[in-house]
């Protein structure tokens, strides 16, 4: 879904045209003059501040290079319907940011027992409607991972959830209900007009902060199947620490996952907490 703002101290003092104006102009000129230094300078610290809470808790790691993988199904899926999960091609996409690398970690997942998944839920349609947190732009395609979904697990259901009721829909092996990630009665009755539990998969790709985040998750979590992975996309690197802690204390499998692409969103927001039961 749509990425995090990284200037976040930024747009506390300035807001929408003058601060779009003043980035603009502050990145020309290290571009022209400094080599675009100011602006590596300005990640390695925001970098290297919001994960030394993580560095100090944390010291076990998985550190994994892989070559791109351009027969990646997944990812293929990615552009035939217009999802910011993954890609192939370079350009073409209707989003107006770099993909994320979320396919190519998940092809690693599941593309050796991908038959064998049967139900499949996602928070976060990807509404088009510029007025809604976490929209993709007036170019989205809402509900584009859903049928990702659909064609790379065959035999799975597939159910979406959003707060935008007017790009709910049903498809093939696809129902989407409204829901409200905020409030736990809304989540409530999400899960009990949908009737079913042991999910295989559940992803939370809603909005993008850690309060909607727990709360999706402390009223979802008991619908996980046994060996099943709870996944919260685009999380920020200050999140990443807020997840840490209010994990330490629950019995679950963790792992905080920062994946990082050449063309991607970096270390902003490309950013995964994957949950198993313990």
């Amino acid at each position: 879904m749509a990425p995090i703002l990284e200037y976040r101290t930024w747009r506390q003092v300035f807001s929408g045209v003058l601060f779009d104006m003043i980035k603009s102009a502050i990145q020309r000129i290290d571009a022209l003059f400094f080599g675009g230094m100011i602006r590596t300078v300005q990640r390695e610290n925001y970098v290297n501040k919001s994960l030394r809470p993580l560095n100090a808790n944390l010291d076990h790691r998985f550190i994994a290079y892989y070559e791109k993988n351009y027969s990646n199904l997944l990812s293929e899926l990615c552009d035939k319907y217009g999802s910011d999960k993954g890609e192939i091609a370079k350009s073409g996409h209707p989003y107006l940011w770099p993909s994320h690398t979320y396919a190519d970690f998940y092809s690693r997942l599941y593309d050796h027992c991908r038959i064998d998944v049967k139900r499949v839920f996602e928070c976060g349609l990807g509404t088009n409607n510029p007025n809604l947190s976490s929209s993709m732009g007036i170019s989205g395609k809402p509900g584009a991972s859903l049928r990702v979904w659909r064609d790379y697990f065959p035999n799975a259901q597939v159910f979406g959830a959003d707060i935008d009721r007017d790009i709910l829909f049903e498809e093939e092996r696809i129902r989407t209900l409204y829901v409200d990630q905020t409030n736990p009665k809304s989540i409530g009755e999400f899960w009990t007009n949908v009737g079913l539990s042991d999910f295989d998969f559940m992803i939370d790709d809603g909005l993008h902060v850690f309060e909607a985040g727990t709360c999706l998750f402390e009223n979802s979590i008991s619908k996980l199947s046994k060996r099943g992975i709870y996944i919260i996309e685009d999380v920020s690197l200050p999140d990443l620490t807020k997840y840490k802690s209010y994990f330490d204390n629950k019995k679950y499998q963790v792992d905080y996952v920062i994946l990082v692409g050449p063309r991607n969103l970096g270390l902003y927001s490309n950013n995964l907490v994957v949950v198993r039961r313990a």
